[in-house]
């Protein structure tokens, strides 16, 4: 027999004759006293040793669920490689817009060059060179050995530097025998030089330095041209300097139209629209006239303060009598240059179609409408191309 009591701390009493209970000690014929506690140690530490274990694995799944779901899927890619490819982009953007200025500059040589006698004002040196301060961009893309100095990006075709055989990618070391460390020091020699006069560069070629003697050739007005990294679709003269925007350039879709719109603003500086009250601030006149002074400098995000005064030249506002004869001049102009000027009806259509604020009647105020537009232009061609055909009266009408 036996008789058991049990409590949380229970008091199990034995007969001397039984065997050992849980803990005993077995032989004799002593009474037992055993104590244990309930529940037993032994299993209070494995409860608080299981509970550790499962708050350790579930903190270790977890931190792998959320890394797992912030990893970018396929092959990693690091900060310097994002970096690397960044630049890499800009240098391919400063190629597309140089290739858009020489367009430009190309274009608008070759309407400027063959303007009739009445509308020449002078003689003013025309080397044809596009030179620009050189940095870490230029001289990445046209593989440079330094990123200073003046570099030629561009060169005019048809021009006594083309002639010559200096090329995009060339660096200026000596004009005449005087170096040449920025911008300044080349407008320096240039601007003591005349029409008909040599001028001798230095110039450095996949590290060899070479020396060209060409004559320089006389333009007719001293006019440069300009594009300006903005947006929006725009063009603007001041006394000496035309600018268009890389949206303009965009917006064009051949050489014909460009030349539409550079020879307009050409007829305002030739026809003196700048001087006969138009409006023009003579700040921005003077900015102007001072950043034709230097040269293009195009590179990317580099806020050229050359590049930024030129914008001078969209504050310009003529009265319509002056728009309208630039019009009619300009596409004169366009035409004497060999160019496509149905193409100039062409952009002013599309100019209404695609920026149908243009159609009205305010539009910057001074500008005539797009439809005026078109139906003068058409007009003017017709006239251009066919001048027996002209009636006195549609002349007397576009003289008003």
């Amino acid at each position: 027999m036996k008789l058991r009591k049990r409590s949380n701390f229970s008091l199990i009493i034995a007969h001397r004759d039984s065997p050992p209970l849980v803990g005993g000690v077995g032989g004799g014929g002593n009474w037992r006293l055993i104590t244990p506690t309930y529940p037993p140690p032994s299993r209070g530490r494995n409860y608080a040793q299981l509970l550790k274990t499962l708050c350790i694995v579930t903190s270790y799944w977890l931190l792998v669920t959320i890394l797992s779901g912030c990893a970018v899927t396929g092959p990693y890619v690091s900060e310097e490689e994002i970096k690397q490819a960044g630049e890499d982009l800009k240098v391919k953007a400063l190629k597309f817009q140089i290739d858009y200025l020489a367009k430009v500059n190309n274009i608008g040589y070759k309407i400027l060059l063959n303007l009739p006698d009445e509308d020449k004002k002078g003689d003013f040196i025309f080397s044809g060179l596009l030179l620009s301060k050189n940095d870490k961009y230029f001289k990445q893309l046209y593989n440079l050995p330094r990123e200073d100095g003046v570099v030629v990006i561009g060169v005019v075709e048809d021009s006594p530097a083309k002639k010559s055989g200096i090329m995009a990618g060339d660096l200026l070391k000596k004009a005449d025998g005087f170096a040449v460390m920025d911008i300044a020091d080349a407008a320096y020699v240039f601007s003591h030089k005349a029409p008909g006069q040599n001028i001798e560069l230095t110039i450095s070629r996949a590290g060899m330095e070479q020396k060209y003697n060409f004559k320089l050739y006389s333009k007719p007005l001293d006019v440069s041209f300009r594009m300006v990294d903005e947006q929006e679709v725009n063009a603007g003269a001041t006394p000496n300097l035309i600018v268009v925007t890389y949206g303009l350039m965009r917006f064009t879709k051949s050489d014909d139209e460009v030349a539409a719109v550079l020879g307009h603003e050409l007829a305002h500086i030739s026809k003196g629209h700048h001087l006969k009250g138009s409006g023009i601030n003579l700040v921005s006149m003077l900015a102007g006239i001072a950043a034709g002074i230097g040269a293009n400098k195009v590179s990317p995000g580099s806020g050229d303060v050359v590049m930024r005064s030129v914008s001078a030249a969209f504050g310009s506002r003529f009265s319509r009598d002056f728009e309208r004869e630039a019009d009619y001049f300009g596409l004169k102009y366009v035409y004497r240059a060999g160019f496509n000027i149905e193409a100039g009806a062409d952009v002013w259509e599309r100019f209404a179609v695609e920026i149908p604020q243009s159609m009205t009647r305010n539009f910057f105020s001074t500008h005539p409408s797009s439809p005026e537009r078109m139906v003068r232009l058409k007009k003017i061609i017709q006239e251009l191309k066919f001048p027996d055909n002209s009636s006195g009266q549609d002349a007397a009408k576009r003289k008003k």
